[in-house]
Order: structure tokens, then sequence, then C-alpha cells
């Protein structure tokens, strides 16, 4: 609704989910679990959106009270139920004159374990290697602070992230005097990370091209955990989509993807190189869309990786078969907006189950 000079938007959500989980062994080489966790979350919410001249001011602040209760076989377990009364404000500011524009924000959010993450049961891979879940495993809180800059065609962004309680999966004794890692998530208590990236979509007649150069560093203390390396290396990536106009209803891609080798948690990536290509065309007014694709053309996309833990080093190199062409078509049934849609209210809730 209207408020002064701005809009004024209030809501509320409210979602309950009940998950059950059974895992049993018959061999009695780990052991069984029975895992329920019931769960209700109640938030209210508002924003305010004001527009001066050249300038537009936001704000909003959203409350969330979740009860999370767990019972194993049947049985209350007062540890990892848990209570959570949390506030997530937002703040942007931006200024916009002719070709140019300024926007900066700040933001807070979570980020909930999924309920296959919280079960206790214990998976048997092999004599060396066990993974399982983690019943108390906390919720992540993410503080975003960020800058965007345009200039016409030009877009330049730079941030910082702030992440308490970050989940991240972890290898460590399964017993002491055994020789078998347990693989699971745990939370680290700080994990801060920077980014940047600079995109130029200009257009020449019939070709788009967009090229996007990005950067991004963990800022995240391994060695606090007890690994022999340190895991700081930066990535930087190059996306370059190209687009081409074939008459009024076609056009095709080329589309080229390099990352060098970096270090995400306690992950060396190394190098990657993908090429893809589409070629699609639209009918009935636009509403249906056929798309003949091909996808990692030359091969290149594989999954490479070492991870260092404080009982083990283990890493993956292997194709793991994205290569491939295919036809797909997309129809919209319904291409005027709808007032009576809704905003996608507890799809993070869903996404958890």
């Amino acid at each position: 609704m209207t408020c002064w000079r701005g809009e004024l938007s209030a809501g509320t959500e409210m979602t309950h989910s009940n998950s059950h989980g059974i895992y049993n062994n018959i061999e009695q080489i780990v052991r069984s679990s029975d895992d329920e966790i019931k769960e209700s979350n109640m938030a209210g919410f508002a924003e305010y959106h004001l527009r001066l001249d050249n300038w537009s001011i936001g704000a909003g602040l959203r409350y969330e009270a979740v009860t999370s209760d767990y019972y194993s076989f049947g049985q209350y377990q007062t540890e990892p139920s848990r209570k959570y009364h949390d506030l997530f404000p937002n703040l942007s500011v931006g200024w916009q004159k002719n070709k140019w524009g300024i926007q900066l924000g700040y933001n807070k959010r979570i980020s909930r374990p999924g309920y296959y993450q919280l079960n206790s049961n214990i998976q048997y891979d092999n004599r060396y290697e066990y993974e399982g879940g983690n019943p108390l495993l906390r919720p992540t809180i993410k503080q975003n602070l960020d800058l965007n800059v345009t200039y016409s065609w030009l877009n330049f962004t730079v941030g910082y992230s702030h992440n308490k309680d970050i989940r991240l999966s972890f290898g460590d004794l399964f017993q002491e005097g055994t020789e078998i890692t347990m693989w699971t998530n745990r939370n680290f208590d700080k994990f801060e990370s920077y980014n940047a990236a600079l995109t130029a979509s200009p257009k020449f007649g019939f070709y788009s091209p967009t090229l996007t150069l990005s950067y991004y560093q963990q800022q995240f203390d391994a060695q606090a955990y007890g690994t022999a390396v340190s895991l700081d290396k930066p990535q930087f990536e190059v996306n370059f989509r190209n687009w081409f106009t074939i008459g009024k209803t076609a056009k095709a891609m080329l589309y080229l993807h390099y990352s060098t080798s970096h270090d995400y948690g306690f992950n060396h990536y190394a190098h990657e190189l993908n090429v893809n290509a589409r070629m699609q065309k639209s009918f009935l007014d636009g509403s249906l869309i056929v798309s003949l694709f091909a996808n990692d053309i030359f091969r290149n996309l594989r999954e490479r990786w070492t991870g260092y833990y404080p009982v083990t080093t283990m890493g993956k190199d292997a194709y793991v078969y994205t290569q491939s062409i295919g036809l797909s078509l997309s129809y919209d049934f319904n291409t005027t907006r709808s007032k009576y849609k809704g905003t996608g209210a507890g799809n993070a809730e869903k996404n958890r189950l």
C-alpha cells in the first residue's frame, strides 16, 4: 500500500514439517536409527520502498520463530531440539541518472540444514569410510554487503559475505584406534568470502555478446581444524555467451566457460573448461519454443578436486558424462501475468525436505 511517498508491504508466513527416517543395517555393521523431526516456523515481515528524484531507498525486517522437536526411536531428545528467535534486516540505497546507476545493499539471511543432514543414521560405504547425518547441526547465518555500479552496457559488482556456523563436509575418525573415516556435515564458526565481477553486454546488430569476468576468494582458516595446508587460493572465472539473432523468431548461442583452480572449504578444485551451443526457434507468438542444444562439446568438463582433512587426504578425477545432444520443447500456457499467483511461500522449507 502507498505510505507517504513510498510503498509499504507486510505479510506473514507459516510452515509445519514432519520428517521421519528409519535406517536399519541388518548386518549390524553400523547402528540402526529411527529419527523424527517436527518443526514449526512462524514469520512476519515488512518492507518499505521510497523513491526521491534519482534516489531509491528500501528497508525491510523479517522475524522468525522456529521450534524444532527431535525424537529418536520415539523418545524426545533435548540436545538436538532447538528454538530460534531471529531478526533479519535488509537495507538498500540506490542512485540512477542517465546511463549511470549505483546501488549499495546489506542483508542478513539464514540457511537451515536439510532434514537429510539432520538424521543420525550411519551409512557403510566401505571398510575404511562411513558417512552420515548430524542432528546437532545449526543454521547458517549469512550477512552480505554488495555494491553494484552500472554504466550503459557495463556492470561492476563487488561484495563481502560473513557466514556464522557455515556447514561443510568434514572427515574425522569414526572411533579412536580405528582407520575408519566418518564423513558428516559440521558447523564452522567463521567463514568469510570476497567476490567481484565485471560484465559487458553490448549489442552489434544481430550479435549480442555477454562477457563476465569474476573473482571469488574464501577467508577460512582450515589449518585451525587440523589440515596441513593453507586453503586460500582465489578463483578467477570467465563466462562468455554469444547470441546470434536469426530472423525474428530464431537465435543461436555459443557459450564458453573457464575457471582457474581454486579453494573452497577443505577442498582444492582443479581448473575447468566447458563449451556449449544452442539453437532455438519460437512459434505461436513466442508461446512455443523449440531448442536444439549440445553440452560439453569437447568433453572437457571433469570433476577434479582434492580434499584435505586431519585424518586423510582424498581426491577425485572423473568424467561425469556431461557431454550431450538434445532437443527440448517448452510451451507457456499462461503468457499474461496473474495477480492471483503466489510468491512461493514455503519453497525454502520444501527444498529442505
